[in-house]
């Protein structure tokens, strides 16, 4: 082997290195800057960025998953490197891949354009003290309009609040209340109330496939 082709041997290492180094993101929400998505606008991956740890997570997705940007269903091909990112992340059955229950593109400090104005859905509350830093997946054992009990994994049962605003999402699609049903898997996004007391602000089920 030539000095030319050791060369180019070396840059083909330094090109997959990176791919190697990254992990399937653990089941919970993960924040920070979308590195590349691979795949089509319906089933792919996004290669993560942590802004705490700075590692790099690979996370898959599908038509069920549900992506949003200020408050609107965006597709995977709205998603483009640098932006910052929230993912809800799950496992398939039978699979310890990362898969996204949900992607929001969050909101980043833009500088101030004349005549151009952001739209901006969050409170200021909001913005200090994200809501819904508890994942939790599981099945429902008991509900009620008031609050929702699951059979955890790690945990045993767990209560949540239901709230006026909870969000219910179906394979993806906006849905209610009534459309949830006991004996169903589940994953929740929660938060401590006041009371400290875990209150739901998003609910995520529906169709999720295993392993093709």
């Amino acid at each position: 082997m030539n000095a030319d082709q050791r060369r180019k041997a070396a840059l083909a290492l330094i090109a997959v290195f990176p791919l190697l180094a990254q992990d399937e993101g653990p089941i919970g929400i993960l924040r920070g800057d979308a590195v590349v998505r691979r795949g089509t606008t319906l089933d792919g991956s996004i290669v993560l960025k942590t802004t705490d740890e700075q590692h790099e997570y690979q996370c898959h997705y599908d038509n069920f998953s549900y992506l949003e940007r200020d408050g609107e269903r965006i597709g995977a091909g709205a998603i483009k490197s640098g932006d910052h990112l929230e993912i809800v992340s799950d496992h398939k059955p039978g699979s310890k891949d990362c898969y996204a229950r949900s992607i929001h593109v969050l909101l980043s400090v833009l500088p101030v354009n004349p005549g151009y104005r952001i739209r901006q859905r969050r409170s200021v509350t909001d913005q200090i003290f994200p809501r819904g830093n508890v994942v939790q997946a599981g099945i429902i054992v008991r509900l009620t309009p008031e609050l929702i009990v699951l059979r955890t994994r790690h945990d045993g049962e767990q209560t949540f609040l239901l709230r006026q605003d909870t969000r219910y999402l179906d394979s993806g699609m906006a849905a209610d209340f009534s459309k949830l049903e006991t004996n169903i898997h589940v994953s929740v996004r929660a938060g401590m109330n006041l009371d400290n007391k875990l209150e739901v602000f998003q609910i995520i089920w529906g169709r999720i496939d295993g392993p093709k």
